[in-house]
């Protein structure tokens, strides 16, 4: 769908809660969530009968959106059964984002499902599938980390600065350059917990606005006052366009002991700290390095990716086996108070029989006739959960009820 388009039919938070009270109103919608968010809108839907349901989520995006329903035709993907499922999966683990691995989705894809929830408009399907999405999502964006394998040189070069400190709350970064790049990288940087943060550039009100644009908390030195600045630092990031370093040899051999400690990340082209690498003893990354660091990581991320993909389909198993079991939960349920009763009622004529039983010796009789009922349940418990996804399940369901006398 060109950005055109899908920048129009987006839903904004104050109007998502009657969006899905008209979504869940049309007819075929049994359950629904609506994913909104700047790269997708999606619509997971519960549905009686997936033709007509399709046509249905096509008016409401038509009506809701003031567009043809033949003007969407072309842009639309309907996904159904266990391929449906499969996306979601992908989606809340950062597979399918431009920015593979980002974790930023799983937050999206939990509140539109808390909002849904909210609104009443999921049921016990929805439920349980996004519980077990966003469970499983969790834990592979904490067992894999994907999105700590940096994509672009200035994300590389955080990292190695993030890798160096154990501690940043204590640290001071420097940006140098109000441009494109150092505007990425304060972005990037500004969750990161550092104590203070400078922005040098040759022109101070154009770093001040930078710096009120992006509402950021950092402060803003002209170019001339950067040797005070640097003395004050723990990292550096460097995105100036010059034609030579910025300090000579001579000048940072003299201030050599000052940068033992330090991480220079040289994003410029030609380099603008290279001496500092030539002298010093500081750690030094400039854009051939960190190119070679992100080629390196991209390749991590893909076996990484695949690692994640290998195990959806079990977690898709789960769910529908889970789905298939659904109909004998009143059975289990239904047995087993069936059989609390008969333990209830024998209990109380084993006390009226004995009725010099002390408390402790009743404790013991309630606790094995427990045990007793319990033993006996597991098994058929078991048969009862295995024969729910048997072909011809609904014809031994039928039996288990006539044999118990089980009236669900």
């Amino acid at each position: 769908m060109p950005i055109e388009l899908r920048e129009q039919i987006n839903f904004d938070k104050e109007e998502i809660a009657e969006a899905h009270q008209a979504l869940f109103g049309e007819k075929s919608i049994l359950e629904d969530v609506i994913l909104s968010t700047c790269e997708r809108t999606e619509i997971y839907a519960v549905v009686d009968q997936v033709h007509t349901s399709r046509y249905y989520i096509k008016r409401f995006l038509a009506n809701w959106f003031e567009f043809d329903m033949d003007q969407l035709a072309d842009y639309l993907t309907l996904r159904t059964g266990e391929v449906a499922v499969r996306h979601l999966f992908e989606v809340a683990c950062g597979i399918d984002s431009p920015d593979i691995g980002e974790a930023q989705i799983l937050g999206q894809v939990k509140h539109a499902f808390f909002t849904a929830q909210d609104n009443k408009t999921t049921g016990v399907l929805f439920n349980h599938l996004f519980q077990q999405v966003i469970t499983f999502a969790k834990w592979t964006h904490a067992e894999y980390k994907i999105n700590e394998h940096a994509e672009t040189s200035t994300q590389a070069g955080i990292h190695q600065i993030k890798a160096s400190f154990s501690d940043l709350s204590d640290k001071t970064l420097t940006v140098i350059g109000a441009g494109t790049m150092g505007q990425q990288a304060l972005l990037n940087t500004s969750t990161m917990g550092f104590k203070k943060v400078y922005i040098v550039n040759r022109t101070v009100s154009r770093a001040e606005k930078v710096v009120n644009d992006m509402h950021l908390t950092a402060e803003v030195k002209p170019l001339d006052s950067l040797p005070e600045v640097l003395d004050d630092s723990d990292a550096v990031i460097s995105a100036v366009s010059v034609k030579k370093p910025l300090y000579s040899e001579d000048w940072v051999r003299e201030h050599d002991q000052e940068f033992d400690q330090m991480v220079f990340v040289d994003l410029g082209v030609p380099r603008n700290l290279s001496n500092f690498q030539k002298i010093s003893n500081c750690q030094y990354f400039d854009m051939d390095g960190l190119t070679e660091i992100v080629g390196h990581n991209n390749h991590e991320k893909l076996q990484l990716i695949d690692k994640v993909k290998k195990q959806i389909p079990n977690e898709i198993e789960d769910y529908f086996l889970w789905q298939k079991q659904l109909n004998v939960v009143p059975m289990i349920r239904k047995l087993r108070e069936q059989a609390v009763d008969i333990q209830s009622n024998v209990y109380d004529s084993l006390l009226n029989k004995l009725p010099e039983l002390n408390d402790h010796q009743q404790k013991v009789i309630r606790k094995h006739m427990k045990s007793i009922i319990n033993q006996m349940l597991k098994e058929p418990i078991k048969e009862i959960k295995e024969l729910s996804t048997n072909d011809e399940a609904d014809k031994y369901l039928d039996v288990l009820k006539t044999i118990f006398k089980l009236e669900v």
